[in-house]
């Protein structure tokens, strides 16, 4: 089963994550936090049965103390998948989800039991189906990971046959076919180099492993990087012809095939999630300074220069996510400062915005943090958020964008 944030994993924060005076409106000149009006605006309809009634308070962060003019990220209404986690979008309206139950309370001597079942939802009827043995995914199984090109008309595909192996095919969008890529790998991360060339960390159960340059016609070459701080590939991928990773001091490096000695790009990196248009790379940082952990998301683009200035700042910041259309990036803000930033945030690239989203999926605590991964719909035009539930365990909130 993935490892439950909720469960085991926020409790962690407290203890990473240790007391630090931290607002979001430290630095006047980078980050605002403004509430439009004096009085309380009117939120958007929840759908689906058991839904809970989002606050009326909303809060918006703006790029300046000015703001900028551009789109806005406005919300049409929410629907809420109790006792659920989204898996994978099956269409723009239907999800695979996890739905989990608790068959038997934990005693002192005995854990909690749960039962799992995968099942496909109708976000906007609630309307549910059990899969079947073909569709389902076992708990904490990934078995199919498909990345298209930058110009869609590729895709790179893996499929797992266990945890460490996976078979590897390119795949032409517009005929449907799919070439076999040949060479074993263990781990699945990589990125497109280029819109004719993935790049693949292949790994190893030894060593780093081979990284290599596989073309649209499922051949491959292989490239060399020497880094001798770098023992296996865990932070990894590729934009506009060139490789980025994180090396065992958190420092994210650029290089590109050909050449042999990477670039020091920046310091202090906990995780970087390079945008699917490969025109951005979002990078959160973290340090730690007399006990006190502070982290930053920042944006740079691909030739790794800053672009605009800071978008958000925590204790941690995890669980970034760009939308398929590049538009926009989710993420997740732990403030132990109540006054800082807390819950999930919307970055949108055109207007430079960030917005707040815990008015919308969490009534309860304005302040609740996802327990699983963020995921957006197909469109980029609905995200998928899960946090813990006092009722169900666990549910999952769907975010309806104009």
């Amino acid at each position: 089963m993935k490892n439950r944030f909720g469960k085991y994993g926020f409790k962690l924060l407290s203890v990473v994550a240790v007391a630090a005076a931290l607002t979001a409106c430290q630095s006047q000149d980078r980050l605002t936090i403004v509430e439009p009006g004096n009085s309380q605006a009117s939120q958007p309809p929840v759908s689906n049965a058991g839904g809970k009634t989002p606050g009326e308070r909303k809060l918006t962060v703006v790029d300046g103390a000015s703001g900028q003019a551009g789109r806005e990220v406005v919300v049409n209404q929410t629907h809420r998948i109790a006792s659920s986690n989204i898996e994978a979008w099956l269409s723009e309206n239907e999800v695979k989800v996890l739905t989990t139950k608790l068959i038997k309370e934990a005693t002192e001597t005995e854990e909690p039991q749960y039962d799992y079942t995968s099942e496909a939802v109708n976000v906007s009827t609630g309307e549910r189906r059990e899969l079947t043995n073909h569709e389902e995914t076992h708990p904490g199984e990934h078995l199919v990971k498909e990345e298209i090109s930058p110009d869609g008309k590729y895709s790179f595909i893996q499929k797992w046959r266990d945890k460490y192996t996976a078979d590897n095919f390119m795949k032409d969008l517009s005929t449907g076919k799919s070439i076999p890529v040949k060479g074993d790998n263990y781990m699945e991360i990589g990125g497109w180099l280029d819109a004719d060339t993935y790049v693949l960390a292949a790994g190893s159960m030894s060593g780093k492993g081979e990284i290599r340059l596989i073309s649209t016609d499922g051949t491959y070459t292989t490239t060399a990087i020497e880094d001798e701080d770098v023992e296996v590939y865990n932070q990894f991928g590729a934009s506009k012809g060139r490789i980025y990773y994180t090396d065992v001091n958190q420092v994210l490096k650029v290089v590109e095939p050909g050449q042999s000695k990477p670039v020091h790009l920046i310091e202090n990196v906990w995780s970087f999630t390079i945008s699917p248009d490969s025109e951005y790379i979002a990078v959160s940082t973290a340090t730690n300074t007399g006990g006190d952990q502070s982290s930053e998301l920042l944006i740079y683009d691909a030739a790794g220069s800053l672009q605009g200035s800071l978008i958000g700042k925590g204790n941690l910041i995890s669980y970034l996510s760009w939308s398929p259309d590049s538009a926009r990036l989710a993420f997740d803000v732990y403030s132990e400062n109540e006054s800082g930033m807390n819950g999930v945030y919307v970055f949108d690239t055109a207007s430079g915005k960030v917005s707040w989203m815990a008015p919308y999926y969490s009534a309860v605590h304005p302040a609740a943090h996802p327990v699983y991964p963020l995921t957006w719909s197909p469109s980029g035009k609905r995200l998928g958020i899960t946090i813990d539930d006092k009722e169900d365990l666990i549910a999952t909130h769907v975010i309806d964008f104009q």
